[in-house]
């Protein structure tokens, strides 16, 4: 399996080499005691239909396969021998739009809903462009992947994003990629307005197709969103705060806001702005995203790592997750499948 990444001056890689460790290398058997855990998947994309392909036409997708693979997960952080997860971070897409056209949309979400409620914590969900081709954005926020109400989670009155304090040196932005869409955003709204400014970018009868664009510039398709100047204003407010009480912070979003760690063609459109924001700020750990089922990853120049996780709909031997320890001075990733082993330093330790 491929992952992106690209050359990084010298002077960069050698000031990451005591933070990030990649798969490669064997994970250090760390003397120090697990904390915490939380699993990690994206893009379960299940429909009970029979496979197909992806939008080009050059990979398989595995619809009703997808759900077993979420079994195999479940049942992995259920039992695992290290240290149980206490919660699942889930990247959106756990349906496929395809349902819309079956008109099974509402069957297939119970069916994801009834198997992550194996899951006995919380599970916080963040949504894809999948979730808005089955449902509006009034149905999701009413729904189970809404995940504001979440033990531990610190809603936004109105708002698709939320926080999580899991633990006192941890705090987690799920985010909202599509606040600014065409694929959420009512018609006639001042937002569906701002998304077809964004869109303009893209003059193919097929505004799906990224053909003739190039570079980033390819992140100018329907399937992609961009985050409000509230919820950039949002973001930077807490990551103000966690840097006060010296919190890690983990960001996910479905879309990418980093060049190199994602097929440009799945970055948000406005990420340049949310990726000063981020940069900005010494607390920030990672930015864990989807949608690009490939999978990639990259560290900015800043040592923040950006992974996309692989879909779970377009593996159909082996589930893709991940499994991360929170030890007392660094995370320790877990891979499956596709998904690669890694650690990362924390930027501020966890005391006992």
């Amino acid at each position: 399996m491929f992952y992106r990444t690209p050359n990084i001056p010298d002077i960069i890689r050698n000031s990451f080499l005591g933070r990030l460790r990649w798969r490669g290398m064997e994970i250090s058997k760390s003397v120090n005691k697990v904390h915490f855990a939380f699993g990690v998947i994206a893009d379960v994309q299940y429909a009970n239909i029979e496979d197909g392909y992806n939008f080009a036409k050059t990979t398989r997708r595995y619809y009703r396969t997808a759900l077993p693979m979420l079994t195999r997960a479940i049942d992995s952080w259920k039992s695992d021998g290290v240290c149980k997860p206490q919660f699942v971070l889930q990247l959106g897409d756990a349906l496929d739009g395809k349902n819309k056209g079956h008109n099974i949309s509402e069957s297939s979400l119970t069916s994801v809903v009834n198997e992550f409620s194996k899951f006995k914590g919380p599970m916080y969900h963040i949504w894809g462009n999948h979730e808005y081709y089955n449902f509006s954005r009034q149905q999701l926020m009413s729904s189970p992947l809404y995940s504001g109400k979440e033990q531990n989670a610190i809603p936004v009155e109105g708002k698709a994003y939320y926080a999580v304090i899991p633990h006192s040196k941890l705090r987690i932005l799920a985010l909202d990629c599509y606040e600014i869409s065409q694929l959420a955003s009512p018609h006639g709204s001042l937002e569906y307005t701002q998304a077809c400014e964004y869109m303009a970018n893209n003059v193919n009868e097929d505004q799906n197709s990224s053909i003739g664009l190039e570079g980033v510039n390819r992140r100018f398709v329907k399937y992609n969103g961009a985050f409000s100047e509230e919820q950039i204003i949002w973001i930077d407010s807490n990551l103000g705060e966690a840097e006060e009480l010296k919190q890690n912070v983990i960001i996910i979003g479905h879309c990418g806001i980093c060049p190199g760690a994602t097929d440009d063609s799945c970055l948000c459109w406005n990420f340049p702005d949310v990726l000063s924001v981020i940069q900005s700020r010494p607390c920030v750990l990672a930015y864990l995203s989807g949608h690009d089922h490939s999978g990639g990853r990259n560290v900015d120049e800043h040592g923040i790592l950006h992974m996309a996780y692989p879909g779970v709909l377009e593996n159909n031997v082996e589930s893709d997750f991940g499994t991360c320890y929170m030890y007392s001075d660094k995370l320790v990733m877990k891979g499956n499948g596709r998904v690669p082993n890694l650690e990362l330093n924390l930027r501020y330790k966890i005391d006992s």
